[in-house]
């Protein structure tokens, strides 16, 4: 079993609010609900346990009820110290074994990405312990209590530490309790680990992943969730077949029909192509051909599976912009049912929509009426 304790039993006394930075809007959305949606939605996270500040409860209470967060087990309060806070959260989850793991995360960091996740979980299965990390870019100096450097240290070897910090629950409980009866408290949690001379793996976390500490980080992080990324797609098929032709989920009638093993919608497909680039995901035969296999060949189904992606990614549509070459058909005439259908498909209105057709003056296969290609150009934010 692999436990998630996200912790935010801070008051966020640097941001210079009066409220906790976790419950403060990134987004449209309270900081705390991406920290947690990164570990909801992770495949292999198997339940979550918060520990916030008990003046925070009731605020995050109605968080998790909005947003329907359901691997969250428990809602503990946090303790006097960070170190108090996260060993609140490991005392409270249940029915723990020896090697499940806990993975431990800053509410404040919301970008945690989930190939991050994965690599700390399977760290920690091989090692033990594990945390994510960012190497070092700028050069580091020791100095003195006048100010004076003492030594330059090795930038090639320091890692700026970040969260998830994760180690197997019976080393967890070994570690903290290790700390407790030294009365020693840690700048981060796999300091806990490393006092019972045991090995923590490093691994590199995405770059975003960062603690949202000052104002300007969330600024910052402001940025980070409303930037724009662009996909380009592209498809073509050859004419050939029995099937009809569809193109942009409307049928053209009395017009041969594409080769494909699915409709051979290449508009759709294009669109597929360019909305999984924007999000930094795989091409459309990744998902179509098993679909395939099981007797979907509707391209509407698979637009719904890029759709999906792209919402639990955060991201919405801004706009597309689609362009067919090909000599036939005339699609001019079909503009305005193709544009229809796909507001309707991508849920964005006709003016986000450019649906552009040329002929190709027969200077490519296309152009000589072998078969039709689209690009597609899509911005999400």
């Amino acid at each position: 079993m692999n436990i998630a304790v996200i912790v935010g039993g801070g008051k966020g006394t640097r941001m210079n609010e009066k409220v906790n930075k976790i419950l403060l809007s990134l987004a449209d959305k309270p900081l705390l609900y991406h920290s947690i949606k990164g570990f909801n939605d992770h495949p292999e996270i198997d339940e979550i346990i918060l520990v916030i500040n008990k003046n925070d409860i009731n605020e995050t209470e109605e968080i998790i009820k909005k947003y329907d967060f359901k691997k969250i087990k428990k809602i503990i309060e946090g303790g006097e110290k960070r170190q108090d806070s996260v060993y609140n959260g490991i005392k409270a989850i249940d029915n723990a074994k020896d090697d499940d793991v806990v993975l431990i995360h800053n509410a404040a960091n919301p970008f945690v990405s989930e190939e991050t996740i994965s690599k700390v979980v399977k760290e920690t299965k091989d090692h033990g312990a594990a945390v994510a990390a960012l190497k070092a870019k700028d050069t580091v100096k020791e100095v003195d209590e006048e100010g004076f450097v003492e030594k330059t240290l090795d930038r090639a070897k320091l890692w700026q530490m970040q969260t998830p910090q994760a180690m197997t629950y019976g080393l967890a409980v070994k570690a903290f309790d290790s700390a407790y009866e030294k009365g020693f408290y840690a700048t981060d949690d796999v300091s806990l680990v490393e006092m019972i001379c045991r090995k923590v793996k490093v691994i590199e976390t995405n770059k975003e992943n960062i603690k949202i500490t000052t104002p300007e980080d969330l600024l910052f992080a402001e940025r980070l969730k409303t930037g724009s990324r662009i996909g380009i797609g592209l498809d073509s098929h050859r004419f050939g077949g029995e099937k009809p032709l569809v193109l942009g989920g409307v049928l053209i009638p009395d017009e041969e029909g594409l080769e494909a093993n699915s409709d051979g919608d290449v508009i759709l497909h294009s669109l597929f192509n360019a909305l999984s680039q924007a999000i930094g995901d795989r091409s459309i035969s990744c998902y179509a051909d098993k679909m395939c296999e099981e007797g979907i060949t509707d391209s509407k189904e698979y637009l719904k599976v890029i759709l999906k992606k792209v919402e639990e990614k955060g991201y919405k549509i801004n706009n597309i912009g689609v362009m067919s070459e090909g000599k036939r058909p005339r699609l001019e005439q079909h503009h305005d049912k193709i544009k229809e259908s796909l507001s309707k498909l991508l849920n964005i209105k006709d003016e986000q929509i450019g649906l552009t057709f040329t002929s190709g003056e027969e200077l490519s296969a296309f152009g000589k009426g072998e078969g039709i290609q689209v690009f597609s150009v899509v911005i999400v934010s």
